[in-house]
């Protein structure tokens, strides 16, 4: 049956065009209905109304983004804390170029890629991002599994359940339910902002704090370059996108509510970021480096307990990687399905039952399981964790390139295309993210410049580092 509803109110004398499911997947004639006469940018947010923005920036504070906000704060304490705060415009920048870009293409990232770029584009961009999400993958395990040993149960044992939990989820539920589920465990992360206002540390520490650099240190170069990193993830670029078409927004009102998560979610990641630095920066405590999520439960027990520092730091690893682990596993999979089939009903799959999606809930069970069996056989994966971090760098730019382009391009809804101050705005954001990208890499090359226990906290680290920019 053919839609007859008009995209009335999005161009001056463009005329009412019925749309077919066929054409809902053609950049040329995407539509976005107008509902409402007095437009705004932000719109409402109600509880109904929020998912993608928001799960994606729950999934940026994994383990790995708050080992290196943990560790930033302990290390420098609140130096770190402004640039975090100021990267609040760029994720919010890339989150709001992948609405539109959703809206106007109505197909997943990498379906957007292979029609404007080619296949071999689309399947390099693919092959580099599977890499990054399985490495993704294992860190979030890790996160996983060092909590289990907080509590002294079996980590091979925490690791299976997990995996078996999150598919359960994922084959039992559909899209807007596995959401939800995704979302209240990325809650948990909101911990440690309840900890600092609990702490409430002095702003005559934290204001001079914060504007302390050490550009001569190497070490602080590096840190620098793993907050940055840990922000923007390629993963999180293929699963803002699908997730925008899989809610099916079509109505200005709905584009502006999505736009206003957006902001909300780059907020709450940040403070996230920020509260986690500031909490390991206020505590009392001769520790200079932590080397383990064990580490951070023993840095904040003088000021909770051995109990409640425990639950802290569990609820806010444990949420954190369970989200991350839902968003990851299903960037692959759409990107699979994205890349690999017809592009138009791939991010739909959750929505199906395993008969009618195999190559995605393969794609899916594949990536999940076998990032729980490496870190069985290899827990450590140092190495393998380097090379991950290597491509990383390499496919974030690219990424953030073909976001761009599309953003700007002729093919964009007129009413969603980036043009003037804001195209220059972007551009300038997406440069610099980039350009850390692959300096952040060459960073992690320099010699240390600290003593001994520095190198080795440095390389402990490594394993946790499976996100473009973290080193």
């Amino acid at each position: 049956m053919q839609d007859t509803r008009t995209s009335d109110g999005l161009e001056d004398g463009q005329a009412s065009v019925p749309m077919s499911s066929k054409d809902s997947y053609n950049e040329a004639s995407a539509l976005v209905y107008t509902d409402d006469k007095n437009e705004s940018m932000l719109g409402g947010i109600s509880l109904a109304s929020l998912g993608p923005a928001l799960v994606c920036c729950l999934a940026d504070g994994d383990a790995g983004s708050l080992f290196v906000a943990a560790q930033s704060g302990r290390r420098w304490r609140y130096s770190l804390a402004l640039v975090q705060i100021m990267l609040v415009p760029i994720l919010f920048a890339i989150l709001e170029a992948l609405v539109r870009t959703g809206v106007s293409e109505k197909r997943g990232f990498g379906a957007m890629v292979r029609a404007h770029f080619g296949m071999k584009v689309a399947g390099l961009s693919l092959v580099l991002l599977l890499t990054s999400c399985f490495g993704a993958i294992i860190s979030e395990m890790s996160g996983i599994s060092s909590v289990a040993a907080l509590w002294g149960l079996s980590e091979g044992a925490a690791s299976l359940f997990t995996c078996v939990f999150v598919i359960a989820i994922v084959v039992c539920c559909d899209y807007r339910q596995t959401e939800m589920v995704a979302l209240c465990f990325g809650l948990f992360e909101l911990t440690f902002v309840v900890v600092l206002v609990y702490m409430a540390p002095p702003l005559s520490d934290v204001l001079p704090g914060m504007l302390a650099f050490d550009f001569r240190s190497n070490s602080f170069l590096r840190m620098l370059a793993a907050n940055i990193g840990s922000v923007v993830m390629p993963w999180m670029l293929y699963f803002q996108q699908s997730a925008v078409v899989a809610r099916r927004l079509t109505t200005t009102k709905e584009v502006a509510q999505e736009r206003t998560q957006s902001l909300l979610g780059s907020t709450v990641a940040q403070l996230i970021m920020v509260a986690t630095m500031m909490v390991l920066a206020a505590v009392p405590s001769e520790v200079k480096n932590l080397n383990s999520i064990q580490d951070i439960h023993m840095a904040i027990q003088p000021i909770f307990g051995a109990f409640a520092s425990r639950i802290v730091v569990s609820m806010a690893f444990f949420g954190g990687s369970i989200c991350a682990i839902f968003v990851v596993s299903l960037a692959a999979a759409w990107a699979v399905c994205d890349t690999l089939g017809d592009g138009a009903d791939g991010v739909f799959s959750l929505d199906r039952t395993l008969a009618e999606a195999p190559r995605f809930y393969a794609s899916f069970v594949g990536i999940v399981v076998t990032g729980a069996f490496v870190l069985l056989a290899c827990p450590n994966a140092i190495k393998l964790n380097v090379y991950i971090e290597i491509l990383n760098a390499v496919t974030a730019p690219l990424t953030l390139l073909c976001l761009y382009l599309c953003v700007t391009g002729a093919s964009m809804h007129a009413k969603l295309r980036v043009v003037g101050t804001h195209r220059c705005v972007i551009m300038t954001l997406f440069a610099l993210t980039s350009a850390v990208a692959i300096t952040s890499t060459i960073a992690s090359m320099l010699p240390e410049d600290d003593d001994t226990v520095e190198r080795e906290s440095a390389k402990n680290l490594l394993p946790i580092f499976s996100q473009w920019g973290q080193s």
